[in-house]
Order: structure tokens, then C-alpha cells, then sequence
């Protein structure tokens, strides 16, 4: 498990405006080294076709699978087709907050807990809402840029779902995609994203062989805190009916909206006690879905209880056992008892 470890986090939030620019250049960055790691001579990169068989075994590439650096196998190759298969059928395109929760490894979530408190949505541009977060404490950063694309937006701002507030509640439950500018996302998780369809950023085509060979978790602790805060938190379901209602006002929905520096300010300053518990709120969500199972199958079974017959066909049923037992000298009761056990189990 991660190691406790904090961090003064008195002003990481950075000034607003130019924010933007930053994640930009980040990202940009990210591409461009990538593009110069997979151009490179003596490239590194298991690509595509190298996992599909195509791999040449004098590059000698290394891998840690079975716990230890080694030299990679062709019985490698077949392992990592094998789990490449599992992600895509695990994955339908999107991914929803609780999944990611769920889904994660326990060392991301600990460190999701115990380092980073704060996500703040600063922006949106229609469906995609760039959150901050603060960094950990061994990081040569303050803060990370976190992209959500939510995938239902458009049907949440056509008004079908109820007025904004109601839309941002079921919008935020829904499928969505993420991206991080950390290193973790970059090298563990985003060719898992990249490969089960819910990446916001660039794709990743090259197998992770050393950082993560099996395929384990899928988010890291920034990603966490953010998914934390979409399942649960006031302030990103005011945030996301504040986008709809103004999408509301266009006919095409391509709407932004920006949060000013007091408001950001505010919601990065709380009390550390009111600062979300990653494990608790998947506990929490847990419970409500079981509460909303249990109550519709409630429900569900008493829709299948048979009703009990009204008066007058109690009276015809009655009148009928009084004729046929008449007939063989048997009281209207063992008339009824007698047709009860007849009936088909």
C-alpha cells in the first residue's frame, strides 16, 4: 500500500487564466515525445504489430512480466494478445465514475486519498470539462490537468432528462472519458484507456511491457480524486447544470463555461475534513445502487402477488360449488377444496 505522505498544499492552485494554454503545451509536449520515442532508431515501443506477432527478437526488448525484468518471449506476445482481448470485452466505449472507482488498483485509490484533496472543474467546452488538481508531494509540478468528456452531454442538454440540475445528475452517472498529464497515466494506464475506447487524450498504441504488462487498474490518483468528485460532490453537479442550462440557450449546445478565480479559490480551499474519501464515497455509492436494486425488486414483486377476486366472482364461484355439490352430495367447501388441488402447480 502507498505510504502516507503530505504535502503543503497552501497556493497550488495557479492563476486561471492561461491555465488553458498550459494543458496545451503539456499535452503537446506528451505527442511530441512520444512521436520522437517511436521514430527513434532503437525504438523501445511494442507496437501493434509487434503484439500481433510481428516481433523481431534480435531488438531484444525486456519486459517485467512474472515479477522480474527479463527479456521478452513470443509466449510474452501471446499473454499480452490474451489481455488485450479481455480489456475490449470488458470495455464498451466510456467508462462511468463508479467504474473507474471500482476498477482502479488499492495503492492509486490510498494515494488518491492521502495526497490528493482537491479536483476543481475551471472549464468546460461542450461535453469535455478540464478539472486541476493538486500534485503529490514528490511531483517537480503544483497541479495536474485532468480532461472528462462526457459522452451523454448532448442528450443532457436537449432538456429530455429534466431541468439542469436533475440533467447534471444523471449526466455525471453516465458513460465518459479521461485523460491525465501525469507521468502514471502516461505509462500505465493510457494504452488500457486507448484500447477499451474511454481515452480523451491521444491514444496509445504501445504496449506497456515494463510498467504494466498484466493490464492492472486503469486510472491514476489524480484521475481518482476527479471521479470521486463527479460521483459525489454539490459542486460539479452545479457546475455541469450550470453548462446546461447554457447549452440550453443554443440550438447547436457547443457552449463554455469558464470558472472565475474566486470561485476555484473556494472550492480548493476546503477544510480538509470535508475533503471526499475515495474509499468511502465508493461505499457510499455502493449502498444507495443496493437500496434502488432492493427497491425495485420490491416493487417488481408485488406487481407478480395475485389479486385477491373481487365480490362478484366470489359469489359466482360460490353459487357454482353450491350446484355441483348438490349434485354429489358434497358441501360447496369440499367442492372448492377439491378444484384447488386440481389446479397446475
Amino acid at each position: 500500500m502507498a505510504t502516507k505522505k503530505t504535502a503543503d498544499l497552501s497556493g497550488w492552485l495557479p492563476k486561471l487564466r492561461g491555465s488553458a494554454a498550459d494543458q496545451k503545451a503539456r499535452a503537446a509536449e506528451d505527442a511530441a515525445q512520444r512521436r520522437a520515442a517511436g521514430k527513434a532508431a532503437n525504438s523501445i515501443i511494442l507496437t501493434a504489430k509487434d503484439v500481433q506477432g510481428e516481433y523481431d527478437a534480435h531488438r531484444a526488448l525486456m519486459t517485467t512480466m512474472g515479477g522480474q525484468v527479463r527479456p521478452l518471449t513470443h509466449s510474452d506476445l501471446a499473454t499480452f494478445r490474451h489481455n488485450v482481448r479481455l480489456m475490449q470485452g470488458r470495455y464498451k466505449g466510456g467508462i462511468r465514475a463508479r467504474q473507474v472507482l471500482e476498477l482502479s488498483m488499492p495503492d492509486d485509490r490510498a494515494r488518491a486519498n492521502e495526497q490528493i484533496r482537491f479536483a476543481v472543474p475551471v472549464a468546460a467546452h461542450g461535453s469535455q470539462v478540464r478539472f486541476m488538481t493538486n500534485a503529490g508531494p514528490d511531483s517537480d509540478v503544483t497541479h495536474h490537468h485532468v480532461i472528462v468528456d462526457f459522452l451523454s452531454y448532448s442528450s443532457a442538454a436537449s432538456g429530455a432528462r429534466g431541468d439542469g440540475m436533475k440533467s447534471a445528475a444523471w449526466l455525471r452517472r453516465e458513460p465518459l472519458r479521461v485523460e491525465c498529464d501525469c507521468g502514471r497515466w502516461r505509462y500505465w494506464f493510457r494504452y488500457i484507456a486507448t484500447i477499451g475506447k474511454f481515452n480523451a487524450g491521444r491514444d496509445e498504441t504501445g504496449y506497456p511491457k515494463i510498467r504494466n504488462p498484466n493490464l492492472h487498474g486503469v486510472a491514476c490518483k489524480h484521475i481518482l480524486r476527479v471521479m470521486a468528485e463527479v460521483e459525489s460532490s454539490t459542486s460539479i453537479q452545479n457546475f455541469l447544470s450550470r453548462l446546461i442550462d447554457k447549452a440550453r440557450a443554443r440550438d447547436d449546445n457547443r457552449v463554455n463555461v469558464q470558472m472565475s478565480q474566486d470561485e476555484a479559490k473556494k472550492l480548493s480551499g476546503k477544510p480538509d475534513a470535508h475533503v471526499r474519501d475515495v474509499e468511502t464515497t465508493m461505499r457510499a455509492r455502493q449502498r444507495a445502487r443496493d437500496r434502488a436494486a432492493a427497491k425495485r425488486a420490491s416493487k417488481a414483486e408485488a406487481t407478480l402477488q395475485p389479486k385477491k377476486a373481487a365480490a362478484s366472482s366470489r359469489r359466482s364461484s360460490r353459487l357454482a360449488a353450491e350446484t355441483l355439490g348438490a349434485q354429489f352430495n358434497l358441501s360447496p367447501e369440499q367442492v372448492m377444496a377439491i378444484l384447488a388441488q386440481a389446479k397446475p402447480q
